[in-house]
């Protein structure tokens, strides 16, 4: 299902408090089955605040503008280029600022037996399909709060999600495939993740992960304002390690320094910007915070083999 207005928020409180159990959606929609359901909320909103909603597996991300979502006393801004997750029974709070010039939201909330049916599915060895199939009870599969970046594969699936809904309207055989395909997309971003966690130091796995948790808040940090100015000191605090220990985990899990992999996060918009606009390469340069054109163009003739203005030309 895909909605252009947020549920009311007594309402869907109540309905999550009772399982819906009594198998109806917003605005009296049937259901087929009892607990929350597949659905996304696509709107256009000057603002909003919807506290402490107990969901599903959720995909939080703006087709344009930017939104905060706050999940374990942790708020993460959500710009167009990353979206959010959150696990299933995690309350989160989700809020767009009444000064932010509003956002259209694209936010996935996967049906809890939906995301833990398909995820159980992909983690299934061959052998065991058929034995899996009888199963009643499903292991609960959880990720890691982060912001992740939208490349071409997720946005293109997001696309089609967009374009057969206003082709077709809602076809409920095409919604849960292309469901699907993002739940197996996502999986395979976690798995990156998780070797990533066992490339951290060789100390317990618990250890691990915490590391990797506070990294991927500072990385978040990151990719939320990698336009401005963003400071050491910033970083180090939000992964709650000394700049020092910042650093060198850093670079050991990302293969760069904050300062450079901000500059390929600023140059990875500049080729999508050169491409789908037509912003002046000075006001882009400044758009995405370098000093002056002559550095931004400097820049990316080194890390592109080609300065903005001829890739520009070359992509038309």
């Amino acid at each position: 299902m895909i909605f252009h207005e947020f549920p009311d928020l007594t309402w869907l409180k109540s309905q999550i408090a009772h399982g819906f159990s009594n198998r109806l959606g917003w605005g009296n929609l049937p259901l087929d089955t009892e607990g929350f359901p597949s659905v996304i909320i696509h709107t256009k909103v000057r603002e909003c605040y919807r506290p402490d909603i107990k969901g599903p597996f959720s995909f939080f991300l703006n087709i344009r503008g930017n939104s905060l979502c706050s999940v374990d006393r942790q708020t993460t801004h959500i710009n167009e280029e990353n979206y959010f997750v959150s696990n299933r029974a995690q309350s989160y709070t989700l809020q767009i600022e009444e000064n932010s010039g509003g956002a259209e939201t694209f936010n996935i909330h996967f049906g809890e037996f939906f995301s833990e049916s398909v995820l159980n599915s992909l983690v299934t060895p061959p052998d065991r399909i058929l034995d899996a199939g009888t199963e009643k009870q499903l292991s609960p599969i959880s990720f890691f709060n982060q912001l992740h970046p939208r490349d071409a594969t997720f946005n293109g699936l997001i696309r089609g999600i967009m374009a057969s809904y206003s082709e077709t309207r809602y076809n409920k055989l095409r919604f849960e495939e292309q469901m699907t395909s993002l739940l197996s997309y996502h999986l395979q971003q976690h798995r990156h993740i998780a070797a990533t966690v066992n490339g951290l130091p060789p100390v317990r796995m618990a250890t691990r992960v915490e590391l990797y948790k506070r990294l991927s808040r500072a990385m978040d940090v990151l990719r939320s304002n990698f336009c401005g100015e963003v400071s050491l000191d910033q970083l180090a605090t939000a992964a709650c390690l000394s700049k020092y220990h910042f650093l060198r985990l850093f670079r050991s899990v990302y293969g760069l320094s904050p300062y450079q992999y901000i500059q390929h996060l600023r140059i990875e918009k500049a080729r999508g910007l050169l491409i789908d606009s037509a912003i002046p390469i000075g006001d882009l340069a400044s758009l995405l915070g370098f000093d002056n054109s002559q550095s931004f163009s400097r820049l990316f003739n080194q890390r592109v083999g080609i300065y903005p203005s001829h890739y520009r030309l070359q992509s038309k």
